[in-house]
């Protein structure tokens, strides 16, 4: 009897855990965006990456050598690295990187980060720089150290992950200039470079994410080039293990500039802008669209504060999405905003450290 009374109060206390926790979980997932911090540096156009619990914001532009009202914008591109630590919300400096870039991408392997292209120099093009060398970070040294070159120069492109390898997608090879479907890899493993399958739709200005092993293109600019378009909504998935592209549904409109995240089998679009057509200003957005693959279907969570381009970019740590800015017209004309906005989802990674007792 005593044997039966304690398995139903097991029974009861496992039931209550099971409620608090899925209350825990809705409270988590209601709630609305918060801002958390200020970028230590105004600048614009950096590449980021999740090392553990910390955020790297490296390279980019001073955002007063970007200011459209100035008549010679420039230099481009800087060294400056920034790390962001989630659990103490606070600021330090890494090590500078050798090269300096404005929109570099960058991807972390084995606690490595690898950063990747990027411009750097004047608005006129005879004074522009492409490097094509690759720089890669040990947050653990604070040290740089050269990889081997990547197979050609390029810019407004995208990156993902998959078993340990570098999918460098599609972009231009100079700024602005034909639009490419070139996909090349990067074994960080044995420092080489192979030749990827191509995507079906060259493009720059995408977004790439990956969600279990498959590598998702977004939207962008495609080709032929007319004027700063055609804006695309197309969506193609790559499986690495088949080398094959397949289309999937388009995207609900075509912004530009967003930033696009993974938070466990889901893609998040974050802010950017749609264009109105030559001379006139973008329109800003705030709305967060999420993708789930599996399904090819879409949902919402909360817009963010302030409709933006998060141009310095987005990343993820236990479940919880971080903006770092962005640029936005926030009434006297485009600017930048500095402020770092955080969003709960309430997904939280579980690592197994041992098993339950049988009972």
């Amino acid at each position: 009897m005593s044997t039966m009374l304690s398995s139903k109060k097991v029974i009861a206390i496992g039931l209550a855990i099971f409620i608090a926790l899925v209350m825990q979980t809705e409270s988590f997932a209601d709630q609305d965006w918060e801002v958390r911090t200020q970028l230590p540096t105004k600048r614009i156009a950096c590449a980021r990456a999740v090392v553990g619990h910390k955020i790297y914001l490296i390279g980019g532009s001073l955002f007063k050598n970007m200011r459209r009202d100035k008549g010679d914008p420039g230099p481009y591109g800087i060294s400056t690295v920034e790390v962001y630590d989630t659990q103490t919300n606070t600021w330090q400096r890494g090590a500078d990187m050798p090269t300096p870039r404005h929109i570099p991408k960058a991807a972390v392997v084995k606690g490595t980060i690898y950063v990747f292209g990027g411009w750097s120099g004047e608005v006129n093009p005879l004074h522009r720089k492409y490097p094509v060398n690759v720089e890669a970070y040990n947050p653990r040294t604070d040290t740089w150290i050269q990889k081997q070159d990547m197979p050609v120069s390029r810019v407004q492109f995208d990156l993902g992950v998959v078993d340990g390898k570098i999918y460098v997608i599609g972009g231009s090879i100079r700024l602005n200039g034909e639009r490419i479907n070139r996909v090349d890899v990067y074994n960080p493993a044995t420092d080489t470079w192979v030749k990827g399958r191509e995507m079906p739709t060259p493009r720059s200005n995408l977004g790439v994410a990956v969600v279990d092993n498959r590598i998702y293109a977004i939207g962008g600019r495609g080709w032929p080039r007319v004027n700063f378009g055609p804006h695309l909504t197309v969506i193609e998935e790559y499986d690495a293990t088949n080398r094959q592209w397949q289309k999937r549904g388009d995207m609900l409109d075509t912004r530009l500039y967003f930033c696009p995240v993974v938070v466990r089998d889901s893609i998040y679009l974050i802010g950017g802008s749609i264009s109105k057509g030559v001379g006139f200003a973008p329109e800003y957005l705030a709305s967060v669209h999420v993708y789930d693959p599996q399904k090819d279907a879409w949902s919402d969570i909360p817009s963010m504060p302030t409709p933006l381009a998060p141009v310095q970019g987005a990343a993820v740590v236990n479940g919880r999405i971080y903006v770092f800015g962005g640029t936005g017209d926030v009434g006297k004309g485009w600017d930048l905003l500095p402020d770092v906005v955080v969003y709960d989802t309430g997904f939280r990674a579980v690592t197994a450290k041992g098993k339950l007792s049988t009972r």
